[in-house]
């Protein structure tokens, strides 16, 4: 693969967020309806200075009075405003006045609630907006390493826009396979955007899961490896070819990342695009990921690629919502990557 198959102009990539009104009114409904239940001691502090808090605003003004102030952990955001209010650090915001705090925040609740019990939730109530649906459905554990919202309000912002950013590249009716779909909330955002998708994890906890509460008539799930070869040969044989397949965060936990690129291009189509990410290993800590074999360099992933014979690549770099794309991203956390199957022989 030449170098000037590898496109690095840098530009930015939109992230069109389906029904963004629509979600916000949602927000905003269960805002005032946590709120307007609260009979517990003293104010409340929202917890969280990102794109929620934001939307939420209108139900925060409404309820102003019952409103503290707005906390995060941040440095980078204390000082900022929001609405009347100036983003605080939680230690100098959260005192004897405080009864409740609200998780309002850009990363999965369940998370962030867990974090907060240790430190506040022996005197003082953790409030979420988004109850889960259906309590008495399956239940994954939270490891800390992969999402477990039955929601998409519960998912982290950063892993709901690569699905988005996948979207862009994704022709309507596009046969997909999610490869290590995990609960199944991505095949759901792309079987949204006009997909038919094939969603396949290894962890049958987590297919039951995504067959819960991520099920809908363009997805069907199925459990198996998606590194052996013989698991995306099937589902191959029994849907077609595919016109892409998508796999976030997979190529750092793969004992074979090599065989896993070969595979993936045996079950495209040609002109199919394999669409995918893994963190920086410029920029994330192997330690501080203990379910990680390794990190890779984009040099690395990129050589994975020709080794395969993958051509046409184009690679991202993401920090937080914020995609871009071209050789400048290097020092992003994350790196996302298209590469498209030219070789019609095979």
């Amino acid at each position: 693969m030449s170098e000037s198959a590898i496109q690095s102009r840098p530009s930015r990539a939109s992230i069109p967020i389906a029904g963004a009104s629509a979600d916000a009114e949602l927000a905003c409904d269960r805002a005032r309806a946590v709120l307007g239940d609260w009979r517990g001691r003293g104010s409340i502090v929202v917890f969280g200075a990102g794109a929620h808090t934001h939307k939420i605003l209108p139900a925060l003004l409404d309820m102003a009075d019952r409103i503290a102030g707005i906390a995060d952990d941040s440095p980078a955001v204390h000082g900022r405003s929001i609405g009347p209010w100036e983003v605080r650090d939680p230690a100098d915001l959260i005192d004897g006045s405080v009864g409740g705090i609200l998780v309002s925040s850009d990363v999965q609740q369940a998370t962030l609630e867990a974090r907060l019990r240790p430190s506040y939730g022996d005197r003082l109530a953790i409030l979420t907006l988004y109850r889960s649906p259906d309590d008495d459905g399956p239940a994954l554990p939270n490891t800390g390493e992969r999402q477990i919202g039955r929601t998409l309000e519960e998912i982290e912002l950063g892993h709901r826009a690569r699905y988005y950013w996948a979207l862009q590249h994704l022709s309507e009716g596009a046969l997909v396979l999610d490869a290590a779909c995990g609960n199944g909330y991505g095949s759901h955002i792309l079987a949204g955007g006009g997909a038919r998708v094939v969603g396949m994890d290894v962890c049958a906890d987590a297919i039951a899961f995504a067959g819960h509460y991520y099920a809908g008539p363009r997805i069907s799930y199925r459990i198996g490896p998606v590194d052996d070869g013989q698991s995306l040969s099937q589902a191959a044989a029994e849907h077609g070819p595919f016109d892409a397949v998508v796999s976030m965060e997979t190529m750092e936990h793969l004992e074979r990342p090599d065989a896993f690129v070969a595979n993936v291009r045996a079950v495209l189509r040609p002109g199919g695009s394999f669409l995918f990410s893994t963190p920086n290993a410029r920029r994330m800590v192997l330690e501080d990921a203990p379910f990680h074999r390794r990190h890779f360099e984009s040099g690395e992933v990129l050589r994975l690629l020709r080794k395969a014979e993958f051509e046409q690549v184009t690679w991202y770099g993401q920090e937080g919502m914020q995609i871009l794309r071209g050789r400048n991203t290097q020092q992003q956390r994350y790196c996302l990557y298209r590469a498209v199957k030219t070789d019609e022989s095979g």
